[in-house]
């Protein structure tokens, strides 16, 4: 087929096809109404930027939606659509776009990945978790390989791989479901799987993690370990923000230290350590602020709000 008439139908097709892989209903993720509440029931909407920031935005998704139309048969055209939706906010328009892209190429571990972020996102965290479950099986014998950032670090150094990704942010979603077992698992093995030269990047966000399942397992012991082994001067490439969280939950930092911060990683672990010590009314007024702040919520928030006695199954 001419190269022409192939991106005039693909792009017929986007424009037409409503039906997404991801919901049975065989609605889309974004007619099915995923990314309109938060699970406490308050409106959702797309983050606020800057002026700049929002072209700069908008531009990226123009060339994205180009790209996809002259060249429809590369895998990296749809997913970097999706991505850009994505960092503007357009959740459930991603998700579509992924699974569009997954109706031609089933057997994409990297369509699966960035589907199953975007899903945890739209709080649909079991149909995620199957998404990461299949890429990671998908991915059996294939080499690793590192993830290109769509927003680079500080240093512009790609420090994630498909494979430590996959696990790591399956055990993140787990902790949505209430298998603290399997953030804790899941989790180790991502440390495991890290680059060298990015494993305290990497030790940070894993220890803040099996900390907060240790904690809801109540065994405080095993969580303080974890948290404990991260050491107070630590120079790292792009985790910062979970370094201050982790900094609160090992004492080193107050909240008083933090207070300014509007955060929602640091202020989650504000209002956690309230919880743990008992406080349960001062975590779910910080709880709920930090979820009625954000324009897209908060799910770890919403989840402990909504279920704070989860378990899987």
């Amino acid at each position: 087929m001419r190269p022409d008439l192939a991106a005039l139908l693909v792009a017929m097709w986007l424009i037409a096809t409503p039906a997404t892989a991801a919901d049975a209903g065989g609605k889309g993720a974004v007619a099915s109404g995923w990314c309109q509440t938060s699970l406490i029931g308050t409106p959702l909407g797309r983050p606020v930027h800057s002026a700049e920031t929002a072209r700069r935005l908008a531009q990226d998704i123009a060339s994205a939606e180009a790209t996809l139309k002259i060249t429809p048969d590369r895998e990296e055209s749809w997913f970097w659509l999706g991505r850009r939706l994505g960092y503007a906010g357009r959740i459930c328009e991603a998700v579509d776009i992924f699974s569009k892209g997954l109706l031609r190429f089933p057997e994409s571990y990297k369509l699966r990945r960035y589907r199953a972020r975007h899903l945890a996102r739209a709080r649909q965290f079991e149909a995620a978790l199957t998404d990461y479950r299949d890429a990671l099986k998908l991915m059996e014998g294939v080499p690793d390989s590192f993830e290109p950032d769509g927003l680079p670090n500080g240093i512009a150094l790609t420090i994630g791989t498909y494979r430590t990704n996959l696990v790591y942010y399956a055990a993140q979603t787990s902790f949505a479901t209430g298998d603290h077992r399997a953030v804790i698992d899941g989790m180790a093995r991502a440390l495991s799987l890290s680059p060298a030269f990015a494993r305290d990047d990497m030790r940070v966000p894993v220890a803040y993690w099996i900390y907060l399942a240790y904690r809801k397992m109540g065994e405080d012991a095993k969580a303080r370990a974890w948290i404990d082994t991260i050491e107070p001067d630590l120079k790292l490439i792009e985790n910062d923000v979970y370094y201050q969280a982790v900094k609160i939950m090992q004492g080193r930092l107050k909240p008083d230290d933090v207070a300014a911060s509007r955060d929602s990683t640091i202020k989650f672990a504000v209002a956690m350590e309230r919880h743990f010590a008992g406080n349960e009314a001062g975590a779910r007024a910080l709880l709920t602020e930090i979820v009625r702040e954000n324009p897209q919520g908060h799910w770890p928030s919403e989840v402990e709000l909504a279920k704070p006695d989860r378990s899987p199954g």
